[in-house]
């Protein structure tokens, strides 16, 4: 077993918790909360009233969202409506095929970011004894964006964040990695995370060797200023893992959802795991660091 870079480890639940409940919505905020998350990972786009909904898709999904007649909408870009047009969606009806333990909850609707921090605020408030949960914000942009559109993102979620009081609890996570020097530069305080897709030559290379371009994303997570590097599983292996530890930057894959992979991931030294189902991956963390401490 190899330790994480300075012995925590961050345990999130992805979207709040796909796999149990609608994927950003309050009741999967809140299991996040009750299944002992330390972070929620929760997505952002910007409306057309350049307000920050919390969503994942850069358009509508009809998989997940429904008008109040029943309806999936059509594929509208989330940058062409405003929060009063999409908090009209009913985002937690529909069981998502994907997620067979997921269960549906009539009328959850999209939230802003502002309304998500009051949530959070306001269920700690009634549960004071709960440790304070961190969030990890990832700023979504369409294929088509522009460099307004990452200035403009980045001042609103600065703001946004500051606003709440989150400065110290916030990482903001993007694939377009221009966003992040632009938080730092903002307010230096926030934490950024580069996160890294695996193309179809990449999948293929990661069973054979280093050079399926693990180095090239360390070093464009270096070149972002990134304090977090967060790649999709199939890149992290020991090497990996210990060349971002080697920069002082923790590691953090997505998305982990088998028990076992949980488990073998934490044995290699990464800094946490984001997962859709946070109930099973506090349920293997706790047996696991159980396990550690009684063999230390």
């Amino acid at each position: 077993m190899c330790p994480s870079l300075d012995g925590t480890y961050d345990l999130q639940g992805h979207r709040g918790a796909r796999g149990k409940r609608p994927e950003n919505t309050i009741p999967a905020f809140q299991y996040c909360i009750e299944n002992h998350m330390t972070t929620i990972e929760l997505d952002i786009n910007l409306t057309k009233d350049q307000q920050l909904i919390v969503c994942h898709d850069t358009v509508l999904n009809r998989k997940i969202c429904r008008f109040e007649n029943g309806k999936p909408p059509p594929p509208i870009p989330i940058k062409d409506l405003t929060v009063a047009k999409l908090k009209q969606l009913d985002c937690g009806v529909a069981n998502h095929v994907d997620f067979p333990e997921q269960i549906s909850v009539k009328g959850a609707q999209l939230l802003t970011l502002s309304e998500f921090f009051e949530f959070v605020q306001d269920f700690e408030r009634h549960h004071y004894r709960l440790k304070p949960i961190r969030f990890n914000i990832e700023t979504k942009f369409g294929k088509d964006y522009t460099r307004s559109d990452v200035s403009l993102a980045a001042r609103m979620m600065v703001k946004a964040i500051t606003d709440a009081g989150m400065t110290e609890r916030a990482t903001v996570q993007s694939f377009v990695l221009d966003v992040l020097p632009e938080i730092k530069r903002l307010n230096r305080r926030i934490q950024t995370s580069a996160l890294f897709e695996l193309g179809v030559v990449q999948a293929v290379l990661t069973k054979s060797s280093f050079s399926c371009g693990r180095e090239e994303i360390i070093q464009k997570a270096l070149a972002a200023g990134a304090d977090i590097i967060s790649p999709h599983f199939l890149y992290v292996n020991p090497k990996f893992i210990q060349r971002c530890h080697s920069y002082n930057k923790r590691v953090l894959p997505w998305v982990l959802n088998d028990e076992k992979m949980m488990q073998d991931f934490l044995d290699l030294g990464v800094d946490g795991i984001i997962s859709d189902y946070p109930d099973r991956l506090y349920r293997v963390y706790s047996k696991w660091a159980g396990d550690l401490n009684r063999n230390a």
